[in-house]
């Protein structure tokens, strides 16, 4: 069963991407004056603006679009998963950031994953990757209601509409969809909703089953899916495939509200994920580290591409030595950003030579772990620029492509719990190293790279940011938003532009085949000592570029990695 590990990750970024044609088509992008969608499917962004033209909002239409990809796209997000919005409010210039991500059962332990038997066949196929274990208690419901309910205009029943409709009356298999149907077929067809759907790329697929769930959560609101029928299906269907789930794990599910990390860097405020993410604090402190190794206003270039992969090796060290749950951890942030922290990791990154990744290695004063017991209470990414001038930058997943592949009440579970370390040492399906903070434990969330980010100049938005991608979601995000605002690229340029990725462990800097770096770059790279390997590609991006003057202009677009098309008007 070894060959289907090696092959994971080219299921998860090659199959799930439509593909750059040698032409890109020129509907991956957009201008809009009024308001704007960009998702990763292109039904889902027509959802966005839709509720957008009824007269919701941000808030409204971000809602709209989660729920919209969920039905059209099950193998990256649905409500089975989790996630993180955040949220501009132009009325009073606040962001707040919403944590739905899905948390542990009550009954995981910090060994549950240790002991391995014989895998099942398949890809991802480890018990914390498929089957019932694999399953977190989902968060996406409740983050709906949450961000309807807190910032929206619109009912929840309006919100819900649209995606009722697509599950009701159906919609076209996209190509991205068939393809990830087809690499994990032998699970899918042991599921009795899954079995049932057709997979093949331009046919019709109706989820009625989708429907029912949808339509009672626009009657009753997510408490219906936490509990009564459809939350005891879940139960039984987590419990049937050999998990840990109970009622009592949804009844407490409970939306976090976070103070968002922000920094100043290159003339512009970046505000983006906090813990548990680790993608929010990777990309702060690389954006410190490049500021003082290569000045202000760095040219686009092999010094550059230098710098940055240097500048990521750092923070994905910290990641695996402090990062965990911050409602039972202490995670000392001030101490990993500590001025003469940052300035010995630039040095490393500004002297043109690739340092093994254990240079980087810089401890911080140990604190003590456990804060207290909580109280009982495949990803997409999506951006929405409203007329009002509000702004949601949302991810949400299911982590693997249709989370543990199996349905509970109609929906697709997630496998979140393979985002858990699960054991020291131990590398999930994105080669991230666990370590002993991330282990699981009684309804703790796991550490996450989801890296939703919001770009201000002068007080105001000027970019929506975020990806999919596992591991390379925040590289992919940094790189695409410092196209647009260093090297003065526009939003359909700046997402396909290539990319490259560095995450420590390996020792390899990775670079796409789906958009090759050009040959001379790549040899500049290897003359400072990188190792360079190939991968299809790095995560898939949706941006929106704000533009004031001399008019107001949204330059929406969806990565054509991924097949995806913006929306507004």
């Amino acid at each position: 069963m070894k060959r289907w590990g090696s092959i994971v990750l080219w299921c998860v970024s090659a199959l799930l991407i439509a593909g750059l044609a040698a032409e890109t088509p020129p509907e991956y992008a957009a201008v809009f004056t009024h308001d704007a969608v960009a998702a990763d499917h292109a039904e889902a962004s027509r959802v966005g603006a839709e509720v957008l033209a009824a007269g919701g909002n941000a808030a409204d239409a971000a809602a709209a679009t989660m729920l919209a990809l969920g039905v059209v796209n099950p193998a990256s997000s649905g409500l089975g998963g989790g996630g993180f919005a955040l949220y501009y409010c132009a009325k009073d210039g606040s962001l707040t950031f919403l944590d739905f991500r899905e948390r542990a059962p009550r009954a995981a332990t910090r060994t549950m994953f240790e002991a391995e038997g014989e895998r099942p066949e398949g890809p991802a196929s480890s018990p914390s990757q498929l089957g019932g274990l694999a399953a977190g208690v989902p968060g996406e419901p409740a983050g709906i209601e949450a961000l309807v309910t807190r910032f929206g205009k619109l009912s929840l029943r309006e919100v819900i509409a649209p995606a009722l409709r697509l599950a009701e009356e159906g919609f076209t298999v996209s190509g991205a969809l068939a393809s990830m149907g087809s690499a994990f077929e032998v699970q899918l067809r042991k599921d009795p909703v899954m079995t049932t759907w057709g997979l093949q790329p331009g046919t019709t697929l109706r989820r009625p089953r989708l429907a029912r769930v949808l339509r009672a959560f626009a009657e009753k609101g997510a408490a219906v899916i936490y509990g009564g029928v459809i939350g005891q299906e879940m139960v039984t269907a987590v419990q049937k495939h050999g998990g840990i789930m109970t009622l009592q794990d949804l009844y407490g599910y409970r939306v976090r509200t976070r103070e968002p990390l922000e920094t100043q860097a290159f003339g512009y405020r970046w505000v983006t994920a906090p813990p548990p993410s680790a993608g929010g604090f990777t990309m702060i402190q690389s954006l410190s580290i490049l500021e003082h190794a290569v000045g202000p206003k760095p040219a686009d270039g092999a010094p550059l591409l230098h710098a940055m992969a240097e500048s990521w090796k750092g923070p994905f060290l910290d990641r695996q030595r402090y990062f965990g749950d911050p409602d039972q951890v202490i995670l000392p942030l001030d101490e990993m950003m500590a001025p003469s922290r940052i300035a010995k990791r630039a040095e490393l990154a500004a002297d043109g030579k690739a340092h093994p990744s254990s240079d980087y290695d810089l401890p911080v004063e140990r604190t003590r772990s456990q804060v207290t017991t909580p109280d009982n209470a495949g990803t997409s990414h999506l951006c929405v620029v409203d007329a009002e001038g509000n702004v949601a930058s949302v991810t949400t997943t299911v982590n693997l492509p249709f989370g543990a592949r199996f349905t509970g009440g109609g929906i697709v579970l997630n496998d979140e719990m393979d985002d858990f370390a699960s054991g020291i040492g131990k590398a999930n399906a994105f080669g991230l190293v666990g370590g002993a903070r991330n282990l699981p434990g009684p309804w703790k969330r796991p550490v996450s790279t989801m890296s939703p980010t919001i770009v201000l100049q002068n007080g105001k938005p000027a970019l929506c940011v975020g990806a999919s991608g596992g591991s390379r979601i925040v590289t992919a995000t940094q790189q695409v938003a410092m196209n647009v605002l260093l090297h003065g690229m526009n939003a359909s340029e700046a997402v396909a532009a290539p990319r490259i990725h560095h995450q420590g462990t390996p020792e390899a800097l990775r670079v796409e085949s789906v958009a090759p770096l050009d040959s001379a770059l790549q040899d500049a790279l290897r003359a400072r000592g990188h190792q360079i390997e190939p991968i299809h590609n790095v995560a898939n991006v949706q941006v929106i570029q704000i533009e004031r003057s001399p008019q107001r202009l949204l330059r929406a677009a969806s990565d054509p990695r991924k097949g995806g098309r913006p929306a507004g008007h």
